[in-house]
């Protein structure tokens, strides 16, 4: 007993060994904290200009991705538009072609009218023509035997024709008229030349000699009209052709009217200035 209150009074009171790791650790974690305390505040020490250029970059940067946004959709907007224009076009260029093709059939469908009016006409002129000509054959083959049966030459009765008190410097222009068809005189020597009935409205011959007596105010044209049936209706249609040509050229030809009476070969020697010899 008396020992062991001997060393209680001799022992030294000291932290323990675990005592001394606990404060190291807590100083430890205490310099931690103010390291981390002191990088905080230089973070927080930012000036309030760098931070609002911090929110304007911000902002910048959302503003930008609207306007690309933005800019994205007016460039689809104007492809959409350059597209819809393209189509316009085609369509323009198709509703164009499809006009000029109705328009060339309108055309097409008229012109062949009018050939078919022309042909009709010259499909009917030429059966008259045809018909005239068999006409003319079977005369010529009446007058060739009866020439041979009398032996004598044909006999050529003139019909002479007089000036009929016309002016001095009328120049008269001859135009035959007879059952077969006109018959222009030009020479005193040859042969007038003739122009079928069935020919007079597609005539070149008729429509000159008409031009040539419209060309001076002192021409007059005169038919001679032969004195059978036909000669009459051949007289009416050359008179109808005389009318419409004054109507479409805005002249004043009236024909004057002889009347041949016989079948005698026609004598224009009395008028011998006006025509070829």
């Amino acid at each position: 007993m008396a020992r062991r209150s001997q060393d209680n009074g001799g022992s030294v009171n000291l932290f323990p060994f675990l005592s001394i790791l606990v404060c190291i650790i807590g100083c430890l974690t205490l310099i931690i904290v103010v390291i981390n305390l002191i990088a905080m505040s230089k973070g927080e020490g930012q000036t309030t200009e760098e931070v609002d250029r911090a929110k304007e970059y911000v902002l910048l940067e959302k503003e930008k991705e609207e306007k690309q946004k933005e800019l994205d959709e007016l460039k689809q907007l104007i492809e959409d538009l350059i597209q819809q224009n393209k189509d316009s076009i085609q369509t323009r260029d198709k509703l164009a072609t499809l006009k000029e093709m109705l328009d060339n059939q309108e055309e097409i469908d008229q012109s062949r009218e009018e050939l078919i009016a022309k042909f009709n006409i010259l499909q009917e002129t030429n059966t008259k023509l045809v018909s005239d000509e068999a006409f003319l054959k079977e005369e010529i083959k009446k007058k060739e035997e009866e020439i041979a049966r009398r032996k004598l030459p044909p006999e050529e009765a003139a019909l002479q024709v007089r000036p009929s008190g016309s002016a001095s410097n009328t120049r008269p222009f001859f135009a035959e008229i007879s059952d077969r068809g006109v018959y222009i005189h030009k020479s005193l020597s040859g042969d007038p030349e003739p122009i079928p009935i069935a020919a007079l409205n597609q005539s070149k011959e008729f429509i000159e000699l008409l031009n040539t007596v419209a060309a001076q105010p002192y021409n007059r044209l005169i038919f001679l009209v032969r004195g059978s049936p036909g000669a009459v209706d051949t007289l009416n249609k050359a008179s109808a052709l005389v009318g419409s040509y004054n109507q479409s050229k805005g002249t004043e030809i009236i024909p004057g009217k002889l009347p041949l009476p016989g079948e005698g070969k026609v004598d224009l020697q009395m008028f011998a200035q006006f025509l070829e010899p």
